[in-house]
Formats: structure tokens, sequence, C-alpha cells
């Protein structure tokens, strides 16, 4: 492994990041009033993280990057995000990956210190930074995000990690005046990463190492941003395209492979993405849209996730009483055998359901699996059901919504980003949201 040896001493503090849902306490601060205040409030909440170094032989960003890409598929590999490529964890100065800072650190913060490894904070910001394929990452250069639409070169992505292969990253110019558009599958991703930079650095200092930070800033001016390009540390600079990443966050919705990125850099950091536990924020802080989305009887339908088509959602409200019911089920091509087991989490388990409450835009509900009972037969019946954990779901606008659950029973959980199957509820949905604000 090669990495050079930085001599420095960590500030011991305790930073505790829950595994919290969508509107837990982690945001309870958050005032979606208007779109002053929740900026102000949502920056206060993430504010000071704690700091690793960039390399170190102690734990560095080689370290909690490997873990935040890792392949869901393979175990023991990586994966980059704009190739999409799958390589074995090789560790610190390979051949194979590098680290992409989706905000060029050439735009406000390209000086950094081995020997003083807290000095600037957003270099090493892993909310924002990415293992890499070498090559797409100079490609990429330190181009704006942008639609490229007449002579681009492709940089097509692979398939890996259940996606992939059918998209390709397009690139054109140089420096400022070119262009970089990231597959479909991770520009919602960079999106995400940037509109967090946005908000995090507003300038001033690092409330515990005393280390200056830039206000970063997103901007369609590409003047603005072509002045930030001096690769010097700046007070204030700019990237962009700020409408075009808004429309890429709408259009890639956080998945599972971004949400692992993001709780594995929350463990370490000791602070959260807004814009991913609460992608409809993005609208208020960016768009100056707060209405709020309220869960309503239009959101019952059939939900799946287009990343694990094999397993499907059928959700239920009772606007009248604030209740959600939801039927969790997977399917097979074959009818099991008369003395299979349902095992959670494995072939030969066909359903979960899950009830509960719900406020605003997230229900919290329990999970039950039932036992017993044969299709159109009265006998044998279906023993009572039994609880096995816990399910939230928290719905972003009428279109898409994140289940996120426990079953600590089977030693499972995580998260699954669903979507609509059919859109023809998605009115009802939207009008009596409307009607409810």
């Amino acid at each position: 492994m090669n990495r050079r040896l930085c001599l420095f001493s960590l500030i011991g503090l305790a930073f505790e990041v829950q595994a919290l849902e969508p509107g837990g306490s982690y945001w309870s601060n958050a005032d979606a009033s208007g779109p002053a205040a929740l900026r102000a409030s949502l920056h206060d909440i993430i504010d000071d993280h704690r700091v690793f170094p960039y390399t170190s032989f102690d734990t560095d960003t080689w370290d909690i990057l490997e873990q935040a890409d890792a392949d869901r598929d393979q175990a023991g590999n990586i994966v980059t995000i704009y190739r999409n490529a799958s390589f074995p964890r090789q560790g610190g100065g390979n051949d194979f990956y590098n680290r992409e800072h989706t905000w060029p650190k050439s735009y406000g913060y390209p000086e950094y210190d081995l020997d003083f490894p807290l000095a600037n904070p957003p270099y090493t910001d892993m909310h924002a930074l990415f293992l890499s394929d070498p090559d797409y990452n100079y490609a990429r250069s330190n181009h704006p995000y942008n639609d490229c639409e007449t002579d681009c070169s492709a940089y097509p992505s692979e398939y890996n990690d259940g996606r992939g292969g059918a998209d390709a990253n397009l690139q054109t110019g140089e420096y400022t005046d070119g262009r970089w558009t990231v597959w479909r599958g991770r520009r919602g991703d960079v999106a995400r990463a940037l509109m967090y930079l946005d908000v995090r650095y507003e300038g001033g200092v690092h409330g515990i190492s005393g280390a200056a930070e830039p206000d970063l800033v997103l901007t369609d001016d590409l003047e603005k941003i072509r002045d930030s390009y001096t690769q010097e540390n700046l007070s204030q600079a700019y990237m962009g395209m700020r409408s075009v990443l808004l429309r890429w966050h709408r259009e890639d919705p956080v998945d599972a492979a971004e949400y692992q990125h993001h709780e594995t850099v929350a463990r370490y950091q000791g602070n959260r993405n807004p814009f991913i536990d609460h992608p409809e924020w993005a609208a208020c802080v960016f768009e100056s849209d707060c209405a709020p989305m309220r869960i309503n009887s239009g959101i019952s339908d059939a939900w799946f996730s287009p990343a694990t088509a094999g397993q499907g959602f059928f959700i239920t409200v009772w606007q009248p009483s604030q209740y959600l019911f939801v039927s969790w089920f997977t399917f097979d091509y074959e009818r099991p055998g008369e003395d299979s087991e349902a095992i959670i989490g494995a072939a030969g388990h066909r359903w979960l359901t899950a009830q509960g409450t719900y406020d605003g835009n997230t229900a919290t509900l329990e999970i039950y699996r039932t036992r017993g009972g044969v299709f159109d037969r009265p006998d044998p019946a279906a023993d009572p059901a039994e609880r096995q954990g816990t399910m939230v779901i928290h719905f972003s606008d009428c279109e898409n919504g994140t289940v996120i659950y426990d079953l600590p029973a089977a030693g499972i959980g995580g998260a699954v980003p669903i979507r609509r199957i059919i859109n023809e509820n998605v009115p009802l949905c939207e009008n009596l949201n409307r009607a409810a604000d």
C-alpha cells in the first residue's frame, strides 16, 4: 500500500451517528417554514463534522470510501462512480481507481497539507468524494456538470452492482468551458453531493479545528464559476450548473448504493446529507418551493424498485385514521416444495405485512409474518401474525419514496427506493396534497 505518513493527532471526539429514518431525531431541529430558515437550520445541524486525513497510515479517506463504495454483489470489490467498474479492493495508491472530488477542488479549496490534515475540511469531505476510474476522472477534469448535446465523447458505464451498462457519461470542451454529463444511474448522486456542499460550507471556520472554510455556492452563472478557477483556496467559490443538478436530482432518486455510501460516511464523519434523507428539501432550499409532502389516499398503489424487480409493495392508506398498510412480497417462477421453509430474506419466503400510523410524509410501521394457510382452502388456518421488525416509509413526493427496514431476528436491514409501477394515481395524490396544504 503506497501511502505517505502524516504526523498528526486526530482530536478525540465522540461522534455518534444514529442510523435514523428520515424525519428522525437527527433532523428534529430542521425548520422547513421557508427557504432561508431551512438552509440555516440544516447548516447548523451538519456543520463541524469530524475531519479525516486524505492519506495516512491511520484511518483515512481510502479506508472509508472503500467501505462506502463497496460492490454489493461481489464481496471484496468496490464500484467506481462514472464507469461503474468493479475492482478488487486495493487500498490507497493503486493503479486501478482513485478519488473523485465531485466539486473539483480547483474551484475553491485546492491547497492541502499532508502534515496538517484538518486544515481544509471540504478537501476530505466524503459526502462529496467517490472512488473513480482514473481515465474517467481525467476526462471529467474540472468541468461543470451540464448536459452535453453536441460534439460529445462517450464514456460508457459498465454493468455492475445491479445497474449500468446501457448508458454513458458524455464530455465536451475544456476546463470551465467543458461539460460533463453523468450517466443516468449516478447523476442524482453527484447532484445531492454538490447540494450538500452548498449548504455545509458557508464560510467562517471549522468549530473544532479552527480551520478556515470556503463559502461554496451552486450557480448557473458560468462567469462566476470561471472566476473561481484560481488554483488557490478561496473564501467563496462557485460550481454548477445548478438548474441541471436540480433536474438530475429529480430524475435519479436515491437508490440503495447511494444510501450505502451515505450511511458509511455518516458513521465516520458524524453528519448526514439532508438531500438524501429528505429529497424534498432541495426544492425548498434551492427553488423556494417549500410546500410539504403529506401522505394521502392517492399514495395507495403498487410500488416497486427497478433495481430489485423481484419484489414489490402494495400500499394502502386510510387517510381519515392516518393509518397505512403494506404488503411486501417477493415472487418466483416455480412453486416451492411442500416441505420448504419460509426463511425471511431467502428464496421461498413470499410475504410480509406492515402496518402503523403516519405523520406528514413518513409512516412508521411494525412488520409481521404470518405462517400457514393454503391458497383457496380453509385448512390449515394461518397462524397468528408474529412481529418481525420495523419499517419506515418516507415519501419525497407522489412518485418516489424510500422503504427503510430492520428485521433483527433475520439479521438483515436496509433501504429500498420505491416508485409507482404506473402513475395513474399521481394527479390524485398531488391534488390531495395541495388541498391539505
